[in-house]
């Protein structure tokens, strides 16, 4: 379903500033990202591998969406091996590249969708965050979505609640703000809406990462791009936008959704939430949407069903 040439190609892509990439074709660069990938033409082999190097499982900033009208891009990438002060200059050749490749905005934005006391904590385990002093013309925001434990945890807290024996509407509703659920899911839409706003109105390139890039990284850029182009908004659309974010961007759906026997602590509700958000979505803009709940439910049913194997796998090796 998904022809990469084609959709970047629907993009605008390649252009003045953008090329397609065949770098990763046999996966060396990044075993858990597209064989096809987009990078600015400026940016050498030497840039792109040395950036991949500096970059938590290799997972270096490359194109999700490309806004043709005003030339603003979305890139999404892993979290730097920076540490206290590590850096590489690759990385920062790289980023400078992504923002020149815009010729409208003199700046661009670095959002880090965790919350700052955590990305501090990875920073002294020699991960971490950019820092701003080596990357010139960005401007760095930590947003703060919680991560997968506390997600999976406040979805137990609500199927608790609804499992109750006497549930009235005053106990789920109580139950229900205890849970936290409801502002996670606006947490995500929030930060979904910053990167469209930078990029649409203020015209502005946004690099989007998160720890390892795969999970809240592949929530905000999925909607965002959801929010920005309408095509998405179709069964096909939405279809390619699920594979192209989450399936070769390697987003990690058996450990999530906890198809495999592993340590239960990888599960939670990642790709749920995504469809959550979207539900909450279609609701307040129904008549932007080719599909409704007869799509989605059906669709979140099945990436726990294992009878569709698409969902079960993606690029990871």
């Amino acid at each position: 379903m998904y022809d990469v040439v084609g959709e970047y190609a629907r993009m605008g892509i390649p252009n003045q500033y953008w090329e397609m990439s065949i770098l990763n074709a046999e996966y060396e660069l990044c075993d858990s990202y597209p064989s096809h990938l987009c990078f600015p033409k400026a940016a050498t082999k030497d840039v792109i591998f040395g950036s991949a190097r500096f970059r938590s499982r290799g997972r270096l900033p490359a194109l999700s969406y490309f806004y043709k009208p005003n030339n603003s891009s979305m890139c999404r990438s892993a979290q730097p091996l920076s540490g206290v002060s590590k850096r590489s200059t690759e990385d920062e050749q790289l980023i400078q590249f992504i923002l020149q490749a815009n010729p409208n905005s003199s700046f661009m934005y670095i959002v880090d969708t965790r919350p700052k006391l955590n990305a501090m904590a990875n920073r002294a385990a020699g991960k971490g965050y950019e820092n701003t002093g080596f990357y010139n013309n960005v401007i760095y925001q930590f947003i703060g979505i919680q991560n997968i434990h506390i997600m999976r945890e406040s979805l137990q807290k609500l199927v608790e609640v609804t499992s109750s024996e006497q549930l009235s509407m005053t106990h789920f509703l109580n139950g229900l703000e205890a849970s936290g659920w409801l502002r996670h899911i606006r947490s995500i839409l929030l930060t979904s809406l910053a990167i469209v706003k930078a990029m649409v109105d203020e015209g502005t390139s946004v690099l989007v990462h998160c720890s390892d890039g795969w999970d809240r990284t592949a929530q905000t850029c999925s909607l965002a791009t959801l929010m920005i182009d309408p095509f998405y908004r179709t069964l096909h659309g939405f279809m390619i936008l699920i594979e192209k974010e989450w399936l070769l961007f390697g987003h990690k759906f058996s450990y999530r959704c906890g198809h495999l026997n592993t340590d239960p602590k990888d599960v939670s509700p990642v790709f749920g939430q995504f469809l959550e958000c979207v539900w909450q979505m279609k609701n307040q803009f129904p008549t932007a949407f080719e599909f409704n709940d007869d799509f989605l439910l059906p669709l979140h049913c099945h990436v726990y069903s294992c009878q569709v194997s698409v969902m079960t796998s993606c690029d990871i090796m």
